[in-house]
């Protein structure tokens, strides 16, 4: 920790610049997008390193010459429990909250590591700063990133290969999450060695992350080695750099209202979960990448890589109409059926046989098949005669290709696959679908209905239905 002289009396003029910055910058959220809500907090991400505390200090001055939007703050501070010091820091924070008569909040967390411990890190961090925001009802989380902080993102996201809207890659303000609050970066346009100097100048403690000098970290390196050689290159590439990041939002702002329009257009009239390949197909080929991700991304995928898109493109669009296309995408599957794109999460069944005793029970969940059977009434339509339907076991078999089915009395029975082609249920559907036996006599195929042979009219008659869990199309 740091701490030394007693703070400045007279204003510094760096002082008021970071002070209009802050201002102004919640001051257009609340104007722009938000009503603010009497008695609601501001709340401030406090790491307790010197950038967050230059911003919880500044924050506690406009509150004390009562700016509009800062009359109650409350401090986040998200304890990874990463480092040995986790715990020091902590208390730390507290102590200068309880200093500046700011609320504190301590937000633990676990932090999930399997795409990386720093991406772990930040994700359990900004959920930590929604959940809080949720449960105070705030509609601001500032959080203290400048202008370094942002050309470190953006040259690890070129460095990652990333397209606009990862360059792009930290807005002056953002969603934080789906509950409304947004996240209020106001420093964005300022060095980081003016956070720094305030904070020196007002002889404010701040905690240190041993971390930030591992340069084994990508942003580590950045910051020590690469930032100080450009500065030397040039000295006002901050200025220049700010700007073309900015550029580029704008054109993935562009980019992106591009794609939800073809998006909307190749959606219209298909299924959920599908997209019309002929109105894919007349897009120029960029815009065609565009659209498939943005599709996926409205589905929760995860991006997938550029040549993986080129893949699903390429097998969607360029084979035969007839020819089978698989694409995995994390779980999902990438299906093409009667010139849709289909997006599905495989059924993958743990039993291809299994006996069942019906009780007269109205649903018979079914584990092994992911679904369960339904009976239910027929009133004054056919259907099966219950007594009958439960004097044997019933048995649910996986299909085999030789059997065959007769779902009209005034036809004759016919097998499977033709059936499952006129009733429009794709190849790769066909094998989650289980057949329900009562002996060797077949009785009911999900999407088909009972076999004609076994109904009848009468009292108390059944219909059987089958409701599976996920992933097959809807009818």
């Amino acid at each position: 920790m740091a701490s030394s002289r007693k703070p400045r009396t007279k204003p510094d003029p760096a002082d008021r610049t970071l002070l209009a910055a802050l201002e102004r910058a919640v001051g257009a959220s609340l104007g722009a997008r938000l009503r603010p809500r009497p008695g609601t907090p501001l709340l401030i991400a406090y790491s307790g390193g010197p950038d967050s505390t230059a911003l919880l200090h500044l924050a506690a001055q406009l509150r004390t010459r009562r700016r509009a939007g800062f009359a109650r703050l409350c401090a986040v501070h998200v304890h990874h429990g990463l480092l040995p010091e986790a715990d020091a820091w902590a208390r730390h924070c507290e102590e200068m909250c309880k200093v500046l008569a700011i609320e504190f909040v301590l937000e633990k967390v676990h932090v999930e590591a399997t795409r990386g411990l720093e991406a772990g890190a930040r994700e359990a961090r900004y959920g930590a700063l929604e959940r809080v925001a949720g449960e105070r009802g705030a509609q601001i989380v500032l959080a203290a990133h400048h202008a370094d902080d942002r050309i470190e993102t953006f040259l690890l996201q070129w460095l990652r290969g990333a397209g606009p809207s990862g360059l792009a890659g930290m807005p002056a303000e953002r969603a934080l999450g789906e509950g409304g609050a947004r996240l209020v970066r106001p420093f964005l346009e300022v060095p980081g060695a003016e956070l720094t100097g305030y904070v020196a100048r007002h002889g404010l403690a701040f905690v240190e992350d041993p971390s930030n000098q591992d340069t084994r970290l990508a942003r580590n390196a950045l910051r020590r080695d690469v930032l100080p050689a450009l500065a030397r290159i040039r000295a006002g590439y901050r200025r220049s750099a700010a700007r073309s990041i900015e550029l580029i939002a704008e054109a993935a702002e562009i980019l992106d209202e591009q794609a939800e329009t073809d998006l909307a257009r190749c959606i219209d009239g298909a299924p959920r979960g599908m997209l019309r390949l002929d109105r894919l197909g007349a897009l120029p080929a960029a815009r065609q990448t565009l659209l498939l991700r943005a599709w996926l991304a409205s589905h929760g995928c995860e991006a997938p890589s550029r040549a993986r898109l080129a893949q699903a493109l390429e097998q969607a669009l360029g084979a035969g109409s007839d020819a089978r296309m698989l694409i995995r995408i994390g779980t999902r599957e990438l299906r093409r059926y009667r010139g849709l794109l289909v997006l599905r999460t495989p059924s993958r069944p743990t039993a291809h046989r299994e006996v069942l005793h019906w009780k007269g029970e109205a649903q018979l969940p079914v584990p092994g098949w992911g679904g369960m059977l339904c009976f239910e009434p027929a009133g004054d339509l056919e259907g099966i005669d219950p007594q009958w339907l439960a004097e044997e076991p019933l048995e649910l078999r996986a299909r085999t290709g030789s059997e065959r089915f007769k779902p009209n009395a005034m036809r004759p029975s016919r097998r499977l696959k033709q059936l499952f082609q006129e009733a429009g249920i794709p190849e790769f559907e066909r094998a989650a679908l289980p057949l329900l036996w009562r002996g060797e006599k077949l009785l009911f195929v999900p999407r088909l209905g009972s076999d004609a042979r076994y109904l009848s009219t009468g009292p108390d008659r059944i219909r059987i239905d089958w409701m599976p869990g996920e992933g097959l199309l809807e009818a």
